[in-house]
């Protein structure tokens, strides 16, 4: 097999995920396209490493198939890869070739990413990658002492899970190889989270205790408050929240079951991101802090949809198990912020956003003068895809499929929770911070300079 044939089977075009309820590709997705994103992605696979510094990730394939998947232009394609190709360090040969003999041996060494990768490919390509997923990440030998490879593919700020993720809505072998290479040589910071006891915990817990309900008991606990639960001047406040406060976040943990409709329980998961990160970021009359970490909760839990069907039953619970327990607490590492839900959704939702634009001038016919833009998602979409900052255009489309999933949601879907005011939720809240975020980041597509507009760091 030549090596282009070999790079094709790797990273075919981007396919439409089989998944239930992961996102629809948009209107806008074409041939050209989709060569061109596949073409950018070969050349990615090839030239550069997971890591352009350390701990810090190459990002080049998740703004291509972000912008592929929300049908950009063939045109925009280039210069996105482009803007990130210009800072990536280059892959180089591992210092020795990985295989199955010593593949544990190596890991949390960046050096050796091309050899894990080779590796991975090779794996994927023979058996699949539902069984290298299970084998290299889930499986117990994958998670002896001091290989822990599904604590690694929650670490760095769920990156690798979200790398992987790609590879399964995708069906890109090569996107998974590079997930699972990425996990292997990312340094664990959830040990504490997933000891051994993790993986044989057969203590079942409530399956109707909703998530939120779990958020409100934390609230109440003062020993996780700001200050409490983690250091709020720590540079790695997740470790600090693990270090400080793992035990008792465990038996909070605990209290959830996954066991379940997975339909479910993945609205479950989104309802819990997106309050984490909307909530904890609101307050009345203040600017939005859209936070760069809980941002992540709501990137990553896209993929939860493409990676559970990959995996047999008991390591489908881990993973729910898992997402949760990192979700809830990367939120007690930032501080536990309290949540302000009727405020928040006293808000006109009209309100949340000024986009700097002119109003066509209509024709006596139209059917809505007084509202000439009708779908408040093209606007946002169309910003997001021409923003320099990837995160902003993952974070859109993952709003924007939420909202697709649930936008129809009256107020009281949630009034069974134990969350104060949980009552006043409603299906908006996609929409709210899809704006709310938009406008914290700069309209760059209509001429507000992007680097003016940071993501909030510490809260």
């Amino acid at each position: 097999m030549s090596e282009q044939d070999y790079l094709q089977r790797l990273i075919p075009t981007p396919a439409i995920s089989r998944a239930s309820l992961a996102p629809d590709l948009w209107p806008g997705v074409t041939t050209s396209s989709a060569n061109e994103v596949a073409r950018l992605l070969r050349d990615n696979h090839v030239k550069f490493h997971c890591h352009f510094s350390p701990g810090l990730h190459n990002h080049l394939a998740h703004h291509l198939l972000a912008a592929f998947a929300l049908g950009c232009s063939e045109s925009l394609l280039k210069p996105a890869y482009d803007l990130h190709a210009e800072y990536q360090t280059e892959k180089k040969e591992s210092p020795e070739p990985i295989n199955d003999q010593n593949w544990t041996q190596h890991l949390d060494q960046p050096e050796y990413y091309s050899g894990y990768l080779e590796f991975f490919e090779s794996q994927i390509l023979q058996n699949s990658m539902a069984h290298c997923l299970q084998k290299y990440v889930f499986s117990p030998e994958a998670n002896e002492p001091k290989v822990e490879m599904f604590a690694r593919f929650f670490s760095g700020l769920v990156h690798p899970m979200i790398h992987f993720g790609y590879g399964a809505e995708f069906e890109l072998p090569g996107l998974a190889a590079e997930g699972l290479a990425m996990t292997a040589i990312t340094r664990n910071r959830c040990g504490g989270l997933f000891p051994p006891s993790f993986f044989k915990d057969q203590t079942p817990g409530d399956p109707q205790l909703h998530a939120l309900s779990v958020v409100a008991r934390m609230m109440k606990d003062s020993e996780l408050g700001y200050g409490k639960g983690a250091d709020p001047n720590s540079d790695t406040r997740f470790q600090d929240a693990i270090d400080r406060s793992g035990e008792r976040l465990s038996t909070y943990f605990r209290q959830c079951s996954p066991e379940g409709s997975f339909e479910a329980k993945h609205e479950e998961l989104v309802w819990l991101v997106c309050a984490l990160y909307g909530f904890s970021g609101w307050r009345k009359d203040e600017e939005f802090k859209a936070n760069f970490f809980t941002l992540h909760l709501v990137t990553s839990s896209l993929f939860i949809s493409s990676i559970h069907p990959l995996l047999p039953p008991k390591s489908q619970t881990l993973l729910l198990r898992g997402f949760l327990a990192t979700a809830l607490t990367y939120w007690v590492g930032h501080g536990r912020r309290e949540f302000t839900i009727q405020d928040f959704f006293a808000e006109n939702v009209h309100s949340l956003s000024t986009r700097p634009h002119t109003d066509p001038k209509p024709a006596e016919d139209v059917l809505d003068g007084e509202n000439l833009h009708q779908n408040p998602w093209f606007p946002l979409l169309q910003s997001a895809l021409n923003h320099p900052d990837e995160h902003l255009l993952k974070i859109q489309r993952s709003f924007a499929h939420y909202a697709s999933l649930y936008g129809t949601k009256e107020k009281g879907c949630l009034a069974q929770t134990e969350l104060t005011d949980a009552a006043s939720i409603d299906g908006t809240l996609f929409l709210r911070l899809a704006l709310l975020t938009g406008q914290a980041k700069a309209w760059v597509r209509e001429g507000e300079p992007s680097h003016d507009a940071q993501w909030n760091r510490r809260y």
